[in-house]
């Protein structure tokens, strides 16, 4: 047992001054402070900086928003917000993780800068939520810590802010020590109201700011409205600037419920039921085949009655969900179908069937559009035929490369990533009226209603189309539908109306 030597009479701060002679090798003063645990010494670290950045942030979100109408302003504040991730990130950024940031923030707020829909903020808010988890994660970022971050953002929020808080906040003494600052601030608070009364009396502009401070606001509506928006705001965009694993979680992948003997799917699913499975697709499949053949060159006359328009509508969306059953029947049975080479060219064929089906899909919609006209849903069709068509295909080559499941699953995410990406930068409205008054059959044309609900955006093709005609399509519907998207303030500023708007004074 170590004795500790002690000299009477030395003073306290010659005893404070000889910490290094203790064997911690830190002096008391340090000692004391680590009391407050180094996780509380980074909360504060990191209230510090935070708090003044998220009070920025909501007071830009209020400029921006509040009482105002969004456009542009969308895409600003995500950016902002994207700068402010890449700012609080655990590691100090450097110059390249700054740049690959914001060209990330950049590309994925393109389309609410081109219009602001649905799909747009969509787009947004998806890279806003991967570039948290990238912040954080970094290479170990994958899909399924990004659908955890997405599920977790929208309530973990407030409770979050509030924990924070609180544990950032030093411990408060209410004994004499509390009364005392409380007696030192009663001199300072009543002199600085005179002082304060006084120099109001004599500046007018600072008269009218204190008149505008108006403590009956405080049981207006409207205020605690404001104030709602702000708390909503606040809790949104905590966990943002907090990233830690406190909600975000531990990057490591959950394991796998172990498998406790056969399964029974193997009753049903095995080898054989496989085998014959594929023997009697692809019998159904090559009679579906020879009969679209059949009609489509003509060599086969439709039932008596039935237009091919009709032929056409009742087939285009059975036979994709057709198609996708098939594929989703191809993945389940992949591991019982890789080692045999005859299941394998069965599937191979049957795929094959598969896609020539949601060719033919394709072209009955095809027909039917042209003997109706084009429509939003219509459009919708094709594009999910065309995902479709590429989901077979990245399975034919998943198979003959005998890549895994999530392979297939990266790569049909990608695209159905992209396409709707692409998407926001197309004007449907206007290829809709554009083909309805130009490509489509004389019902089609006459159905002016539907081009002129289209709204603004189809405004271009409808003029050409008037132009060229001498017939006058839309009248006061389109006049209204034009002031109603017509830009009064910068912040609901979009490209494509900005477009419109500019194009149509020329024309007046």
């Amino acid at each position: 047992m170590r004795q500790e030597l002690t000299i009477r009479g030395v003073p306290d701060s010659i005893v404070q001054d000889a910490w290094w002679l203790e064997t911690t090798g830190e002096p008391p003063q340090a000692q004391s402070s680590r009391r407050w645990g180094d996780r509380s010494l980074l909360a504060s670290l990191r209230m510090r900086h935070a708090i003044p950045l998220l009070a920025s942030l909501v007071a830009l979100a209020d400029w921006l928003f509040w009482e105002q109408p969004a456009g542009i302003s969308v895409a600003v504040f995500v950016l902002v917000i994207s700068a402010a991730i890449t700012a609080m990130k655990p590691r100090r950024p450097t110059a390249r993780e700054w740049a690959g940031a914001i060209g990330f923030a950049v590309l994925s707020n393109l389309p609410a800068v081109i219009e602001l829909q649905f799909l747009s903020v969509l787009f947004s808010f998806g890279g806003l939520v991967c570039l948290m988890v990238w912040a954080f994660y970094g290479r170990a970022a994958g899909e399924w810590l990004l659908l955890r971050t997405l599920l977790r953002l929208p309530t973990v929020g407030a409770t979050l802010l509030l924990r924070n808080a609180l544990s950032a906040a030093p411990a408060a003494d209410l004994g004499s020590g509390a009364r005392r600052q409380a007696a030192s601030l009663v001199l300072p608070v009543l002199m600085g109201t005179v002082f304060l009364a006084l120099l109001a009396s004599a500046n007018p502009v600072l008269e009218g700011f204190l008149e505008e401070l108006d403590p009956s606001r405080l049981f207006d509506l409207k205020f605690w409205q404001r104030v709602l928006f702000w708390s909503v705001i606040a809790s949104l965009l905590w966990p943002c600037l907090n990233l830690s694993e406190i909600w975000l979680g531990k990057a490591a992948r959950p394991a796998a419920m172990p498998k406790a003997g056969p399964s029974r799917a193997t009753f049903l699913i095995n080898p054989v039921s496989v085998r014959n499975s594929l023997l009697l697709f692809n019998l159904l499949f090559l009679v579906q085949t020879v009969m679209d053949l059949g009609v489509l060159t003509g060599g086969v006359s439709l039932p008596e009655g039935m237009s091919y328009a009709s032929y056409a509508h009742r087939g285009a969306y059975p036979l994709v969900v057709t198609a996708l059953l098939a594929g989703v029947f191809t993945l389940v049975t992949r591991h019982m179908t890789g080692a045999d080479r005859t299941l394998r060219a069965m599937v191979y064929l049957w795929l094959a069937q598969n896609i020539f089906l949601v060719v033919t899909a394709a072209v009955r919609l095809q027909y039917y559009v042209e003997a109706y006209a084009l429509t939003y849903l219509r459009i919708a069709a094709f594009i999910w035929m065309a995902l479709v068509l590429a989901g077979l295909l990245l399975t034919v080559v998943q198979i003959r490369r005998s890549h895994d499941t999530a392979w297939l699953l990266r790569r049909s995410l990608a695209a159905l990533i992209g396409t709707l990406y692409l998407c926001g930068f197309v004007n449907f409205a206007q290829i809709i009226a554009g083909y309805n008054l130009n490509h489509g059959s004389a019902l089609a044309a006459r159905d002016t209603a539907y081009i002129c609900n289209l709204g603004a955006d189809a405004y271009p093709a409808i003029l050409t189309h008037e132009a060229e005609t001498g017939q006058q399509v839309c009248g006061r519907e389109m006049r209204y539908h034009l002031k109603r998207s017509a830009i009064t303030n910068w912040r609901e500023w979009g490209f494509r109306r900005w477009r419109i708007q500019a194009y149509y004074p020329q024309q007046n």
